[in-house]
């Protein structure tokens, strides 16, 4: 005989898809949830790393501008180091130089020349006086071309004085100092 089925089989059908479909909804939901967590912690943790890395890099930062400010100040040190050792030896260069300018004068004077004043004006030395003839004024300046200490004499001007006594020149010259004698290449 024929079966008749009097259920609502299709009510029951419709309630399985539903079922169905709610189970597989809630999974994807559930799955696409998980997904979510995951990606956001990753993206957290991504972030996070970041941050530590930039705060490892700040704080590197400040290390290297502290040791800037060290080796700025040490350069700093070192110039003004610099510049007292150059003063240093700029007056150890000098200090008997005045002793041999002396020297070098009183050995450059030929007999028969006066002098009335000796100025020195940083590299170079003007004298003034008096020279009882040119002959005696010639000789000074071969002396002054033989001096170590002493180069280039220029004569600026001779003029001829008539004493009561005796006839004199009055005469002014510049004389150089020898500075490669004074750096001490004696």
């Amino acid at each position: 005989m024929a079966t008749i089925n009097l259920l609502p089989w299709r009510e029951e059908a419709k309630r399985q898809r539903q079922t169905q479909f709610n189970v597989m909804a809630g999974a994807t939901f559930a799955v696409a949830a998980l997904i979510v967590v995951l990606v956001t912690t990753l993206i957290d943790n991504s972030i996070a790393l970041q941050e530590k890395k930039n705060q490892y890099i700040k704080n590197e930062i400040v290390i290297v501008d502290h040791k800037i400010k060290e080796i700025k100040q040490l350069r700093q040190a070192k110039e003004n180091l610099k510049k007292r050792m150059n003063l240093i030896e700029r007056l150890q260069n000098t200090r008997n130089l005045s002793t041999h300018l002396l020297d070098s004068i009183a050995s450059v004077i030929a007999p028969g020349v006066y002098l009335s004043s000796v100025e020195r004006h940083g590299e170079t030395i003007s004298f003034k006086g008096l020279a009882e003839s040119n002959n005696h004024l010639a000789n000074m300046l071969r002396n002054i071309e033989n001096s170590q200490w002493l180069k280039n004499p220029l004569v600026q001007h001779i003029n001829a004085k008539n004493d009561e006594v005796r006839q004199l020149n009055s005469f002014s010259l510049r004389v150089d100092i020898n500075t490669a004698l004074k750096r001490g290449e004696q």
